[in-house]
């Protein structure tokens, strides 16, 4: 596997975590609703996200090269086959500059009462020896069950902390303010992760133009990383598709971390990003929320212009 740098924060802590709703393409066929811990977030990035927000730390998606069933029950059928053979599945890529680490959240579900299996992968391809660990887990009735010794096992130089965040897979979504008060009692976060980054001056929102022919429509980009990883792109000159009736879409070159990212749930003038398909849309008309699409702004200016979006257009900052 190749070397991948975390998602920035401060230096000095890594949050890695492995999360189901990472590691598999959604079917067409699987019920969304019957189904949700498959849907970006999951319940452990969930949980790793607050984590890496309280911390300020680096923030790594810990990912199997051959992605895993969408469908539950498939999903643990594999992963009970990949135990019985003490399989190590192949990752996406490993830390890069692990060395900066000095300590590390990890983060993961409780497969059949152990880890997934690309954990002990992970913890392999990555000595955490000399660095201090601290576990969070979410997971059904079987509870940490031996996934605390099969980690120790697999990363005997790590300083693991007897210190862990559990809850139950169902009570992830609402234990935010559970698992940050854990990362302050464990002494960073709050005031201390405060202390450890020098204060930065306010920023002004920032605005793009999208301009074809005479006409232009501004939107004002929200503060997500997202609406940011999309401006760092910029300047863009891009084909407009029509899709449905009610949007404008254009593919970027790059995609957005959707991470943090607020929901799309808006209406007519939601600039706003689908995930699955890697495109930015333009509402023009009222939509149906969905949980893989993202708001990245609104409009300001322009808004009865969208409709007519065609053609080649040129986006930009507004500086």
């Amino acid at each position: 596997s190749s070397s991948a740098a975390a998602q920035e924060g401060s230096g000095g802590i890594l949050v890695a975590y492995f999360s189901w709703a990472d590691n598999a393409v959604l079917d067409e066929e699987v019920d969304a609703v019957a189904s949700p811990s498959v849907l970006s977030p999951g319940n452990v990035e969930e949980l790793a996200g607050w984590v890496q927000e309280e911390t300020g730390g680096d923030l790594f998606s810990i990912q199997v090269a051959d992605p895993y069933p969408s469908d539950w029950d498939a999903c643990l059928e594999r992963a009970n086959a990949e135990r019985g053979e003490d399989a190590r599945p192949e990752l996406v890529a490993a830390v890069e500059n692990l060395d900066g680490y000095d300590t590390v959240f990890l983060g993961y579900p409780n497969w059949w009462y152990g880890v997934p299996m690309a954990l002990l992968t992970f913890l392999e391809q990555n000595d955490l020896s000399g660095k201090e660990v601290y576990l969070f887990c979410s997971h059904g009735t079987g509870g940490l069950a031996q996934s605390v010794e099969i980690i120790a096992e697999a990363a005997p130089g790590a300083i693991l902390s007897d210190n862990i965040f559990d809850c139950y897979e169902e009570e992830a979504p609402s234990s935010q303010e559970a698992i940050q008060a854990w990362v302050r009692e464990l002494g960073f976060g709050g005031e201390t992760a405060a202390a450890q980054e020098p204060a930065q001056p306010a920023q002004a929102a920032r605005q793009i133009q999208v301009q074809w022919g005479e006409e232009t429509v501004l939107y004002e980009l929200n503060d997500s990383a997202a609406a940011a990883a999309l401006y760092s792109q910029l300047p863009l000159t891009v084909e407009i598709e029509d899709y449905s009736t009610n949007e404008k879409i254009f593919y970027p070159p790059q995609q957005l971390d959707t991470t943090g990212a607020p929901l799309a749930e808006g209406g007519a003038g939601t600039l706003a990003y689908y995930a699955p398909w890697g495109d930015v849309v333009f509402f023009y008309d009222s939509y149906s929320a969905n949980p893989s699409l993202y708001e990245l702004g609104q409009v300001v200016s322009g808004g009865e212009l969208v409709g007519e979006l065609s053609g080649t257009v040129v986006i930009q900052p507004v500086e």
